[in-house]
C-alpha cells in the first residue's frame, strides 16, 4: 500500500497543464479513438464514424451482458480486435473504455492503458454501467493500472439510486460547449457507480440524491502525465444512458467529449456545431439510401450514370466541406456541405426517374407478353373449338374405299 501511495504520489507530480498542445493524426486531422465497449448496441460509435474530426477504430465488439454468459467468447474476440502491441495501442489519441468486464483482459493491456496516458499523452474515458469502476462486486477496476490513471477511486460494490445533475465548472471548456442551461430530462435521475475524487482531479459535474443526503461525481477529469483522463460515473448507451441518448444534443456531448479529452479545442458554436454534425449525419443516411436504390434500378436495366455524375460532384463537395470543417472552418463547411446535400437529392429524383422509366418498360414489356400469350391462345382456341363447328362432317373422304 505505501508503495501505490507512492506511485500515486510520483503521478501527482507529473501532471501536466492544459497547455500542451492536442493529440490528434498529424497527416489527416483527425482523433484517434479506440473504442472498446457496447458499440454492438445504439452507442455513439456510430456518431463518431460520420464524424470529420473523428477516426474510431473498435477494439471489443460485444457488451458486457455477453461477457458475463461467456467469458472465454468475450476473451477470444478481444485477442481478434485489441491491438497486439503497446506501440499500436498507444498510437491512438483517445482510449474508450464503455462497460466492459475487467476480468477478459490480460493484465498487460492494464498496464498499457495506463502508461499510454502517463508516457505518450493518450486520453482514456471511462464510462458505465456496473461493468465500470465497481458497481459490481467482482469486477471492480480499483486494484488494477488503469485505476492509477482515473480520475476518481473505484468503490467496489458501490451502486448509487438516481440523483439529479448539479454543474460545479460552467466555464470548464467542455461543459460550457453544451446546451446545459435547460434542464433536460437526463439531468433529473442520474444512477450509477459510487466513486470518491482523487487529490489533483477536478470535478466538473456531480449528481445530488433526490433527498440531498448524498453526492457523487458525475464528470471528472485529471491532467496526469502527459495525457488526461475523463470519468463519467453513469452509462450512456441503454439501459442506464436511455434519457441521456434521447438528448438532442448527444451526438455534439459524445463529440465535444473526445476532443476535450484528446486536449483539443473544443468548436463554441452549439447551435452551428449541431447543424453542421446532423448535416453530416444526413449526407451519409441520404447516400447510403441512394446507393441502395442505384443498386436494384441498375439489376432491371436502368442506365445510372447520369446519377453517378452528380453524386461524384456531390462527393467533391462533401470533401472540400470535411477539409474546411477539420480546419475549423464552419461556417463555410456548413455552406459547402448544404451544396452537396441538394446535389444529393437531386441526384436521388433522378436516380427514381429513372428507376420509374426502367419500371415502366419492363411493365409495357409484361403487358404485351402476357396480351400476346393471351390472344395466340385464344386463337388457337378459336380455331381448335369455334371455327372447327363451321365445317360439315362427312361419312367418308375421296380416298375412302
Amino acid at each position: 500500500m505505501p508503495a501505490r501511495k507512492a506511485y500515486l504520489a510520483l503521478l501527482f507530480l507529473v501532471i501536466i497543464g492544459s497547455t500542451c498542445s492536442g493529440r490528434k493524426d498529424p497527416d489527416t486531422g483527425r482523433v484517434r479513438v479506440l473504442y472498446i465497449g457496447d458499440m454492438i448496441r445504439p452507442s455513439p460509435y456510430p456518431i463518431m464514424e460520420a464524424e470529420p474530426l473523428i477516426d474510431v477504430r473498435v477494439a471489443w465488439p460485444v457488451g458486457p451482458d455477453l461477457t458475463q454468459r461467456s467469458v472465454p467468447f468475450a476473451k477470444k474476440l478481444l485477442r481478434q480486435y485489441i491491438p497486439r502491441t503497446y506501440s499500436q495501442l498507444a498510437v491512438n489519441d483517445v482510449i474508450v473504455i464503455d462497460n466492459p468486464e475487467r476480468t477478459i483482459f490480460e493484465p498487460r493491456y492494464l498496464v498499457w492503458f495506463r502508461d499510454a496516458v502517463i508516457e505518450n499523452g493518450s486520453g482514456l474515458f471511462m464510462v458505465g454501467g456496473n461493468a465500470a469502476f465497481g458497481g459490481r462486486p467482482g469486477s471492480s477496476w480499483e486494484p488494477t493500472p488503469v485505476q492509477d490513471v482515473l480520475p476518481v477511486y473505484c468503490v467496489t460494490g458501490g451502486w448509487l439510486e438516481p440523483g439529479r445533475l448539479k454543474i460545479l465548472k460552467p466555464q470548464d471548456e467542455f461543459v460550457s460547449s453544451l446546451p446545459l442551461e435547460k434542464r433536460w430530462e437526463w439531468m433529473e435521475a442520474l444512477g450509477g457507480n459510487e466513486v470518491k475524487m482523487k487529490p489533483g482531479a477536478r470535478m466538473l459535474a456531480e449528481y445530488v440524491g433526490l433527498m440531498g443526503y448524498w453526492t457523487n461525481p458525475f464528470w471528472a477529469t485529471w491532467d496526469v502525465g502527459k495525457g488526461r483522463s475523463f470519468a463519467q460515473t453513469v452509462d450512456w448507451t441503454p439501459a442506464g444512458g436511455t434519457l441521456l441518448m434521447r438528448w438532442p444534443f448527444y451526438a455534439d456531448y459524445a463529440v465535444n467529449l473526445m476532443l476535450y479529452v484528446s486536449k483539443n479545442p473544443v468548436p463554441r458554436d452549439i447551435d452551428l456545431m449541431h447543424k453542421l454534425r446532423m448535416l453530416f449525419l444526413e449526407y451519409r443516411s441520404t447516400r447510403s439510401y441512394l446507393y441502395s436504390v442505384i443498386e436494384f434500378a441498375e439489376k432491371i436495366g436502368a442506365n445510372m450514370a447520369p446519377v453517378n455524375r452528380v453524386i461524384t460532384q456531390a462527393s467533391e463537395k462533401h470533401r472540400l466541406s470535411v477539409e474546411r470543417y477539420l480546419d475549423y472552418r464552419f461556417d463555410e463547411a456548413s455552406e459547402t456541405l448544404d451544396s452537396a446535400i441538394d446535389q444529393l437529392a437531386q441526384a436521388s429524383t433522378l436516380a427514381f426517374e429513372l428507376k420509374d422509366q426502367a419500371m415502366l418498360w419492363i411493365f409495357a414489356i409484361e403487358w404485351l407478353v402476357v396480351t400476346g400469350t393471351i390472344a395466340l391462345g385464344g386463337f388457337a382456341l378459336w380455331t381448335l373449338m369455334v371455327r372447327r363447328a363451321l365445317y360439315k362432317e362427312t361419312e367418308s373422304t375421296r380416298f375412302s374405299t
